[in-house]
């Protein structure tokens, strides 16, 4: 559970599974995401963006009250992936300070794969 500090007037308390549900719907958005990714290299693809599923999102908590997020995803073939990536990093970052009120230290985007069409 992350804590929202709300000056005095009692807590918030925010699930990861709330703010991984957050970044979930801004990134599904990006064009050139196709999926998230498992974290595991045999945990193979876990869900196709835009099924609710916040798999392949971490959240890590930090001493200060800000949180990193990393997630784990597949790419479109052809697609720059720097800019995709640089894309889904701001839309989480915004998201999740606009619609939480969190800080966000960083996002990183790890790359696992690559979806060719068929």
């Amino acid at each position: 559970m992350t804590l929202i500090d709300t000056s005095g007037m009692g807590r918030v308390s925010v699930a990861d599974d709330v703010i991984a549900g957050v970044v979930s719907q801004a990134v599904v958005e990006c064009y050139g995401l196709v999926a998230m990714a498992s974290k595991r290299l045999l945990g193979g693809i876990s869900a196709k963006l835009g099924e609710g599923q916040a798999r392949g999102i971490y959240i890590v908590r930090h001493d200060d009250g800000t949180i990193t997020l990393d997630l784990h995803v597949v790419v479109a073939y052809g697609v720059r992936i720097p800019e995709v990536a640089r894309t889904a990093m701001e839309r989480a970052k915004i998201a999740v300070e606009n619609q939480l009120g969190l800080t966000v230290r960083e996002v990183n985007i790890n790359v696992h794969g690559i979806k060719i069409p068929e």
